[in-house]
């Protein structure tokens, strides 16, 4: 019995004792194939490398990626106003503008060995082969910060992000060859310019700015470590989108860091315990600034190219002077609110003695409408365009004083037209009677500045319309002369013409940017900087001539109906309005020495009548316009304290009266024959009264004060001269307390068919 027991528990043991050897045999043979598989993954990679590595690509058979950097806007002071970049937002710096601790730590977490091995780090390798043979599959294990480099810079983006042996094998052999020709230094400068941060942050820079609105190289330890927790998984570990998970992956930077020796104990648990504080610090433009900026955009791509503009790293300085673009921009939004139905504005403000473009507004809203009012819109200017009249009649040497008759007029249409002739009245069909050129531009008379303009020529006006910076192709029709053009203008062009004669009478072109530099080993080369452009269109004193009519014009004439300028803006100034034809367009251009501005009023998208809005029945270059520009100016000039006067014509200047053409001769007066001197006195008191019109009674009589002054008006003539006496009728003075005249509603504010 004893003997039987003991028999089988022998035989028991020694039954476990060959399964756990079986077991033990079976874990060494699984170990030994493990070890013999890495050992044979890796012999064979190397044994593949080295075979093959005469057939491998050269580095010098690669050309790298041209990387993508984003591009900065400065305005007139240096201050950022915008950033422009494509898919990839990035500022190349090197790597001592880098904090010290982001580059530990991206080493740290990233590539611990990097000052150790030489591109390929064999035991990562190994480690890498391991877990790919393990799970079956080919994962992105192993690489070091070279080869991720090489990755980025030399593997195409279609290729980069697909699992493959054969790329595996060429990005080793490209990291190998690219680190015995690079220091570690230049590697790890290269490798934080291009590795992607999330948040379309490239780089360093970019990611310090989009995180912490800081530059890389203020960069503390937990928030060095944070950005390089970033990097190998963007999106999962997107500190805005999943803080905690960020977190967690910081503080394993910190452990490694810690692990490695890059910093103490201390260091380590004062960052582990500091919070994730973000500011994203994109610049994004203001509001006020965004048709300022579009149009540097556009000229930017017509001199470079999208590709250059949002992937060249350039820095753009701009002539934008952002106290007056918020003023301009306030002016507008004060007056009109297009969202309740009003109409639109623009505004362009220059300096005329450079053709700097100091403000632009080229609509309400940018983000609803991108269209640029202020550069693309071309308007009809209406009276605004009879400056370019007067100016080419006192290039000829033509006096602002000579005379012509305010009539209706009908003008003989070349053979072949439409029309026979070509109608000219002024607003309301007021006849003003014979009135000097001064008057009929404070009074913005039609009829007179298309009988000045047949007189002068309609080539010479567009010419000198072209000399003073109108740019658009204009048309030779007398209705131009008014301001009937088929093209149009824009504000832009007409804020530069005027500023020809703020300027001397020498016309600036008009401009946006000041320079274009970008950044090539290590210094600033200019790509573009702005040559002025000038032409001399008037001579000093012809200038100065146009700005005295037009001084008069802001004191007594259309833009005084509901404004006294002068005083508005403490100081004098020079201008003029204009509307178009049922009342689509209203304009007010005016100018101080320092400053040319206008501005447009009118419906962006049509035709449209402006009547009856907020109170008005019509709108009209007097109103909302001039509102525009005196609120404007009136911020606008505090950045010119010193008050400059206008030139004045010298002494020797010299215009004559026009006594032929179109213009009005008034009749001589009748040879006296012993008048008393009271009869004299009258005889002057008449002719005054009468602004020289009217002919003297057949008796010689004044006519009885209690009578209503009469005008003399001539009768249209076929050629549209002056009829003889016989033809002329008489009309009542619509000067007192009419609503057109000098404190009347419309004032003169006229308009062509």
């Amino acid at each position: 019995m004893l003997g039987g027991g003991f028999t089988r528990r022998r035989r028991r043991r020694k039954e476990r004792g060959r399964f756990w050897r079986r077991v033990r045999t079976l874990v060494v043979l699984f170990c030994c194939a493990c070890v013999l598989g890495v050992a044979a993954f890796t012999t064979a990679f190397a044994y593949t490398y080295f075979r093959v590595a005469k057939s491998l690509p050269r580095l010098s058979d690669y050309k790298s990626i041209q990387l993508a950097q984003t591009s900065t806007v400065y305005d007139r002071n240096g201050h950022v106003v915008d950033e422009l970049y494509g898919t990839q937002n990035r500022y190349v710096v090197p790597l001592d503008r880098m904090s010290p601790h982001l580059r530990r730590a991206v080493v740290a977490i990233e590539d611990h060995r990097f000052y150790e091995h030489g591109g390929l780090d064999f035991e990562a390798i190994a480690r890498a082969a391991e877990t790919d043979i393990a799970t079956l599959s080919i994962r992105e294990g192993g690489s070091t910060i070279t080869q991720q480099l090489i990755k980025n810079t030399y593997i195409s983006p279609k290729e980069r992000y697909v699992p493959s042996f054969q790329r595996k094998i060429e990005e080793a052999a490209l990291a190998w060859q690219y680190d015995k020709k690079h220091s570690k230094h230049e590697i790890l400068e290269e490798y934080l310019n291009t590795v992607y941060f999330g948040e379309n942050a490239y780089g360093a820079e970019a990611a310090a700015r989009t995180y912490f609105d800081e530059h890389a190289s203020q960069l503390t330890l937990p928030q060095a470590a944070l950005l390089a927790g970033i990097i190998n998984l963007p999106t999962a570990y997107d500190p805005y989108i999943h803080p905690k998970e960020a977190l967690k992956r910081r503080n394993v930077v910190l452990d490694k860091m810690l692990q490695y020796g890059y910093i103490t104990k201390q260091q380590h648990d004062r960052a582990v315990k500091t919070p994730i504080e973000l500011r994203r610090g994109t610049v994004k433009p203001r509001k006020d600034d965004q048709y300022f900026l579009d149009a540097v955009r556009r000229e930017l791509a017509r001199r470079f190219g999208d590709k250059m503009i949002y992937g060249g790293g350039l820095k753009i300085y701009t002539t934008l002077d952002q106290n007056l673009q918020k003023a301009a921009t306030d002016a507008v939004k004060e007056t009109l609110n297009p969202s309740a139905g009003d109409p639109s504005a623009a505004l362009v403000s220059v300096d005329p003695s450079t053709g700097a473009v100091r403000a632009l507004v080229g609509g309400s809203d940018y983000s609803k409408v991108k269209f640029n009012l202020a550069t693309q819109a071309h308007r009809q200017p209406g009276s605004s365009f009879k400056v370019f009249d007067l100016a080419t009649a006192i290039h000829q040497g033509i006096s602002p004083k000579t005379m012509y008759v305010s009539k209706n007029l009908d003008i003989p249409m070349p053979p072949g037209s439409k029309q026979p002739y070509y109608h000219v009245e002024n607003y309301g069909g007021i006849q003003r009677g014979p009135i000097t050129i001064e008057k009929a531009t404070e009074q913005s008379d039609n009829t007179v500045f298309v009988q000045l303009a047949l007189d002068v020529g309609m080539k010479n006006i567009v010419a000198m319309a072209h000399k003073m910076g109108i740019t658009s192709k204009l048309d030779t029709y007398p209705s131009a002369a008014i301001g009937g053009l088929t093209y149009g203008v824009t504000p832009l062009e007409m804020a530069s013409a005027y500023s020809t004669l703020a300027n001397h009478g020498v016309h600036m072109k008009p401009y946006l940017i000041q320079k274009v530099t970008r950044e090539e080993n290590g210094r600033q080369v200019v790509l573009y900087r702005h040559k002025p452009k000038s032409n001399r269109a008037l001579s000093r004193d012809e200038a100065a001539a146009v700005t005295q009519v037009l001084e008069k014009v802001v004191q007594k004439g259309t833009p005084s109906y509901y404004h006294n300028l002068d005083a508005e803006i403490g100081r004098p100034s020079a201008g003029k309005t204009g509307t178009t034809e049922n009342f689509v367009d209203a304009w007010y251009v005016g100018y101080i020495p320092q400053l040319s501005t206008s501005v447009w009023v009118g419906y962006p998208k049509r035709r449209k009548p402006m009547v009856n809005i907020d109170g008005l029945s019509v709108v009209n270059g007097e109103n909302f316009p001039l509102d525009i520009w005196s609120r404007y100016m009136q911020v606008a000039v505090r950045q010119f304290p010193r008050v400059i006067p206008f030139d004045t014509p010298s002494s020797s200047f010299h215009l004559e009266v026009k006594k032929n053409g179109h213009a009005y001769v008034p009749p001589r007066k009748p040879k006296k024959h012993g008048s008393t001197s009271e009869s004299k006195g009258t005889t002057s008191s008449t002719a005054s009264r009468t602004g020289g019109g009217a002919s003297p009674s057949r008796s010689g009589a004044a006519p009885s004060p209690a009578r209503t002054p009469q005008k003399t008006v001539a009768a249209p003539s076929q050629g549209g001269g002056v009829p003889a006496p016989s033809q002329q009728q008489t009309f009542p003075s619509l000067q007192g307390g009419s609503l057109f005249g000098k404190n009347g509603i419309f004032g003169g504010n006229l308009f062509g068919h």
